[in-house]
């Protein structure tokens, strides 16, 4: 039964010891749901919308980087704080969790206070955001101040458009911040991750291309970061729900 006054945990995992690790430090201070695999773990995320997610980057069927992904890419679930757990040290591993969204990675076992805080941290924080989505329509200001480091970026992007290796941490180095906080705030700002938020830019002016009419599908991808002009169609279709010839054949002559 799930007590009111505690929030809300939803692991998923099937490691017997990595399950019993997180549940034995977190049990007298949070509700614990548990999630024997990574489509079960989609389902009850989206089911019992909880404080934190706590997931085993070998979770099956859906294993913990695309857990991140799909539920980061849903806007009911976007903004569901979610840590990948491992067992094995790999700097690569972390990467891939950051770049999938996820909002820490943490390395098991690790010592319990330390991993309770930083529960306790992203849960706050959780908190803080729904607080300032209630009152950012009366925070003017504040509006004009993110608008002005989203149209940066947004010019930082669009300058290296062409260029398949630009991501994160050259977009850092051109903001002036550090990959950490690149990744915090523009989950704050949009409420979702680095490579959204370039992929958003891709598809948009990919789009334009293709209105025009003149130009071949593979230049297209190669104007927007894609060397693999199959792969830059699937990604327009999942954006715009139609192949690139598509909207090339609907142009304006």
């Amino acid at each position: 039964m799930i007590s009111d006054d505690k929030g809300v945990i939803l692991i998923v995992e099937n490691n017997i010891g990595l399950g019993a690790f997180v549940s034995e430090i977190l049990w007298e201070n949070f509700n614990i749901v548990k999630a024997s695999d990574g489509n079960q773990g989609q389902l009850l995320a989206r089911k019992i919308n909880p404080d934190l997610i706590l997931c085993d980057v070998t979770s099956p069927l859906i294993n913990g980087y695309d857990l991140c992904r799909i539920l980061k890419s849903d806007f009911n679930t976007s903004r569901l704080p979610i840590i990948l757990l491992s067992n094995e040290a790999s700097v690569a591993s972390e990467i891939e969790g950051l770049r999938a969204g996820a909002d820490d990675y943490l390395v098991l076992p690790c010592d319990n206070q330390l991993f309770e805080l930083r529960i306790k941290k992203l849960m706050r924080i959780k908190s803080t955001l729904s607080d300032q989505e209630m009152v950012i329509s009366s925070q003017p200001k504040l509006s004009e101040v993110t608008g002005g480091f989203l149209e940066k970026l947004t010019g930082i992007v669009q300058e290296n458009l062409s260029d398949p290796d630009f991501g994160v941490h050259q977009m850092a180095f051109h903001i002036g911040i550090s990959v950490s906080v690149l990744y915090r705030k523009l989950r704050l700002l949009t409420g979702g991750t680095v490579n959204d938020f370039v992929k958003d830019i891709r598809m948009k002016r990919a789009l334009q291309l293709l209105e025009v009419g003149t130009y071949h599908v593979n230049e297209v991808a190669n104007a927007v970061g894609y060397e693999d002009s199959k792969y830059f169609s699937r990604e327009f279709r999942k954006t715009y729900g139609k192949v690139p010839k598509e909207i090339k054949r609907g142009s304006p002559k």
